[in-house]
């Protein structure tokens, strides 16, 4: 068994940003951007902006045409998968923190 794993959310979440951050064909920054757009972040550039901020409100309602800009702008299919892929995780990121805080909150108002 590994000692060296995270132990707390925190730590994974870090751990995960982190590895968004250092792998892919992408540009770093964009990569970030888009993850912490994700999260709840600054808007992105176009047409990346668009397909984050429908990721993160209702992924199933993704169209097509979004797909083919981010297609288009980012070059290949997989650079355009790795930039939804961050979009996703800063959205799951964002989603877990808020449910720990609710269930944090539920636990103050119930002692």
């Amino acid at each position: 068994m590994r000692t060296d794993a995270p132990e707390s959310h925190a730590e994974h979440a870090e751990a995960l940003s982190a590895r968004v951050a250092d792998s892919g064909g992408t540009d770093r920054e964009l990569r970030l951007a888009v993850l912490q757009r994700g999260a709840g972040g600054a808007a992105v550039p176009e047409p990346y902006d668009d397909l984050v901020r429908q990721i993160a409100r209702d992924s199933a309602r993704v169209t097509d045409a979004q797909v083919d800009a981010v297609l288009r702008a980012a070059g290949s299919e997989k650079n355009a998968f790795e930039l939804m892929l961050s979009a996703a995780i800063g959205t799951g990121l964002r989603r877990w923190d808020a449910a720990e805080a609710a269930i944090e909150g539920a636990a103050d108002a119930s002692a």
